[in-house]
Parts: structure tokens; sequence; C-alpha cells
């Protein structure tokens, strides 16, 4: 009774708004989210292969030096999600380009390509452990990927289990432990003796379990805990690099991250401004992409759009003057990041007095069109408060939009069609007059 009222109350509240506010039909989540490959019902402990899983699997980045990867699991047909410390150690000056993610088998297959990816807000301010999401480039094959279930909403005779992938990923083993629920004062008791307890390295949404079998062992990143119920799977939480097995360990919760990722779905194309200091701010605005914040990394950088330079010659004061300028997006280019900078002329009044810049809509319209952000361009002004000369300067990264070829994509969709039976109408005509005139005969 304890394991079912803690997990209920800590794991599956709020189950309740993801399923009213999702767009996909209800019957076609319960039907296709969760599905195994095993031919029989009963799960057991020890070795199986990926295979198994179509919705577990691996994020892996090949360089010259190394080959990194690390778990990912799929929750939307688009999104995967793993650990934010993992993905963030990985080079990013080619990171879309190189890293590919395999569902349901090893590294070895050629895997999908990566759109985009983004950090959930806790990581690098509340803790280090924490989630990224990771955007797929799926086009015509996301009816093929089935994503892991949410956590239900009721719990009926429900197993725990861990799925740990080995760490080559080109081996196919899948170890899995069934696990039973460890409360959170245990938990902190243990990490606290074990002098883990480093407020910096826990997770602010934390369950605890422990594999049933007592065995001795250390985990990873990316462990997947999950529930089976009814014969599908649900994702309770991914499991933070630490003691494992017999031990109690940690893994942040999927329930309180779920909203998280739904709003990041809802959000795809919509821009994002980042305050990164008081004289520097970053816009990103792509149409197809989940939201980005924080600093540029080095892969949205390569292309440059439009760059410019201007300085402002004001005679020093002890009141702050203003500036503006204006900047406009246009509908035909992909804003990977845009950068809005000022600063001084000397570097020694960079350090003793920063200018302050603001960022905002400029529309003439009424204040529900100025909201949204579906237009052909949008107008934004560029406001600095400064008290000695200074340099405005905006960079604009990103490319130009894609467009879409109908004919191409109609021709593809239709080869992915079962072929039906056409009748002719002359056909079918036809043979209702001669049908017609043997009975009158």
């Amino acid at each position: 009774m304890e394991i079912l009222y803690v997990i209920v109350m800590t794991v599956l509240m709020g189950n309740e708004a993801y399923e009213q506010k999702s767009t996909t039909p209800r019957s076609t989540q319960v039907n296709q989210c969760g599905l195994d490959k095993s031919p029989i019902k009963v799960v057991y402990e020890g070795e199986a292969k990926i295979e198994t899983y179509p919705w577990l699997g691996t994020l892996f980045y090949t360089s010259r030096e190394k080959k990194y990867s690390t778990s990912v699991i799929l929750v939307a047909q688009q999104i995967v999600i793993g650990s934010a410390m993992d993905i963030d150690r990985l080079p990013k000056n080619d990171f879309r380009s190189r890293a590919r993610v395999v569902l349901g088998h090893n590294c070895t297959r050629p895997g999908i390509r990566i759109k985009d990816y983004s950090y959930h807000p806790h990581f690098n301010k509340a803790s280090y452990s924490s989630l990224a999401l990771i955007q797929l480039e799926t086009n015509f094959r996301s009816n093929d990927l089935h994503p892991v279930c949410a956590p239900p909403k009721y719990l009926e005779k429900p197993r725990f289990y861990t799925l740990v992938l080995c760490d080559d990923c080109k081996n196919s083993k899948v170890k899995i432990y069934e696990m039973t629920y460890v409360n959170s004062n245990q938990c902190k008791e243990y990490y606290r003796k074990a002098e883990l307890d480093v407020k910096k390295i826990w997770p602010t949404d934390t369950i605890c379990a422990k594999a049933r079998t007592g065995k001795k062992c250390i985990w990873r990143n990316g462990v997947m805990l999950l529930l089976r119920q009814k014969n599908k799977w649900s994702l309770i939480g991914i499991g933070v690099h630490g003691p494992g097995c017999g031990a109690p360990a940690r893994f942040l919760d999927y329930a309180h991250h779920k909203g998280w990722v739904r709003n990041n779905l809802l959000r795809i194309g919509r821009p994002t401004v980042t305050r990164y200091s008081r004289n520097e701010i970053i816009l990103r605005r792509t149409l197809s992409n989940v939201q980005r914040f924080g600093p540029c990394d080095p892969e949205e950088t390569k292309q440059e759009l439009f760059t410019d330079r201007t300085s402002v010659q004001k005679y020093p004061t002890t009141k702050y003057q203003r500036a503006s300028y204006n900047f406009t997006v246009y509908a035909n280019l992909e804003y990977s990041c845009v950068v809005f900078r000022v600063f001084h002329f000397y570097q020694r009044d960079v350090i003793r007095d920063l200018p302050y810049i603001y960022l905002n809509r400029w529309c003439r319209a009424s204040e529900p069109i100025c909201y949204s952000f579906q237009f052909l361009q949008i107008d934004f002004s560029v406001e600095i408060w400064f008290r000695e000369s200074v340099t405005y300067h905006v960079a604009a990264y990103g490319k130009e939009v894609r467009l879409v070829d109908i004919k191409k994509v109609t021709a593809r969709v239709n080869q992915r069609k079962p072929l039906v039976e056409v009748v002719m109408v002359e056909d079918a005509t036809e043979k209702a007059n001669t049908n017609e005139t043997l009975k009158t005969t």
C-alpha cells in the first residue's frame, strides 16, 4: 500500500492535464504507445535485446578521437529525452550534423539525424542533474516511431523495472532489473551518510528505487525506470549517475517533466529571447524547431545572414542617455541565433559601467495581434541606455527556408500506402446491366 500511494501521489499527479491538452487522439495514444516486441507477456530479470523495445535507444556522436554515446527514450514521435549532462559534454561544432539517434537497435544502424536540442530550465541553475530534449529529423519515418507511454492515471497490478543499456552502444544487450520503491527520507539518509547529498548535484524532482535482488552495480546516466501495466510500458524516471541495483538509486521524476515536453511541442516555431547579460540579448526564430534559450553554440553561428555595427558618440554624463534602432525578422529566413550587444569604446569602461539593452516588439496594431508571431515579418525596437559613447553590434545567423515540394511529398506518401483494387465506373455499370438482362431472361 505504501508503494502504491507514494507512486500515485508523486509520479502520476498532473497526467489528466496532459491527456486533455494533447492534440493527438486519445485512441491513437492508447493503442500505439508503450508496446514492445516480446513474444511473451512475462518480463524476466536478466538480459534482453534492445530490438524488443522500439522506443529505447542511443544517441551517439563519432569524432576522430572517440565515440560518445548516451541512452535516450522516445516520448513523442519526434522527441527523445536523455541526460542533459551527457548531451552538454558532446562537441557542439557539428553536433546536429554528426550525432545520430538509433531507436530499437544498436548503434551500428545509420540512425536518425538531430534537428535541434534544448535543455530543461533547471540545468546549470538548480542542479547539474537534469534532462535534455532532442528533436529528431523524422520526416516520413514518424509513422514508424511509437513512443513510450506517459505515467498512467491509475495503477493496476504494476511492476517496476529498470532498463540499462551496455556502455558499448554496438552491443544490443539490455539488462533488466525489477525494482522496489524507496521513500525520499531513506534515500536522502543513504546519500547523506555516503557524503553524496551535495545540493548542486541533487536532482530537483527525484524518485528513489532499488533492485529487489540486491545485486551490486553502478549505473551511469540514462538508466530508465519504467512501469509495466496491461502489457504496456510507461516512463517513470531517468536515472542519475551513482549507486544502483542494491543501493537506492535516484531517478528524475518524469511526471514533473512531461509538461515541459508537451509545452516544447506546442511552441515549436515560436521565437525565444534570452537576456544573456545587461548588455547582450539573444533572439531565435525558427519555423520548425523546438525553442532554445541561452548562448549561441558554434553550430548555430556557421552561416551569417546579416551583421551591422554602429557607434553612438556623446559626451560623458552622470545621467543615462537613450538611443534606439529597429530590427525586422522576415519569414523566409530561419534565424538560428541573433545577437544584440552594446559596449563602450574602451575596455576599462566595459568593466566599470556596462550599458543596458532592451528588445521590444514594435507593433501598431491592437494587443491580441501584436502577441502573435505568425507573420511575414516581425518588427523589433532595440533600446539602448548608456552614460558614455557606445557601439551597437547585431549579428544574425541562420539559413533560408526550404520550401516543400508538394509533388515529391505526395509521391513519397503514396509509395508507403498499400495498393487497393480500383473498379472502373464503366466496367461496374456494364456488369450491372448484364446481370439485369440475365434476370429478365
